[in-house]
């Protein structure tokens, strides 16, 4: 009874973090690292040079996948559930868009980051793993911008 006890109560600061593990990938979808379940290409490179429509009120980000370190996953996301430049002001949970197949309305990062197959070993809190805001260029390339600045 004891160690059930100990495994309910997850507020000890000082026991060790529990690895976090994403449910499969409903059967038949895809799960290369760089695509969406759809096996539409989300990686920076291969959509540098799209013209890629967003939504009034979101902005294109950049992900860092534990599995692609050299590659950034292009999402997009509600630009209220982003920081300021001083890394306040953003509001509590999520809303982001899949911009390969167009899938829209993700209210959690957990479900977002699973179908863009972002493998994450951590529980994803804050959607931290959203590392760059993305910005076009005056030749209309798309490319890694300022970082987005978590705090807390």
């Amino acid at each position: 009874m004891e160690d059930e006890e100990e495994d309910e109560e997850m507020s000890d600061s000082s026991s060790p973090p529990i690895p976090y593990s994403q449910k499969p990938a409903p059967e038949g979808s895809c799960t290369t690292d760089g695509f969406c379940q759809a096996g539409k290409d989300l990686r920076l490179v291969s959509l540098c040079t799209e013209q890629i429509e967003i939504p009034a009120g979101f902005l294109l980000v950049g992900a860092k996948s534990p599995n692609l370190p050299e590659h950034i996953l292009v999402c997009a996301v509600d630009k209220r559930f982003l920081p300021d430049d001083h890394g306040k002001n953003a509001l509590l949970g999520f809303s982001g868009n899949c911009i390969g197949c167009g899938e829209r309305g993700f209210r959690y990062f957990t479900e977002f980051s699973n179908h863009i197959n972002l493998k994450l070993t951590t529980q994803p809190k804050k959607q931290k793993h959203l590392k760059y805001y993305l910005v076009r260029s005056s030749q209309g390339v798309l490319s890694k911008g300022p970082l987005i600045c978590w705090k807390g």
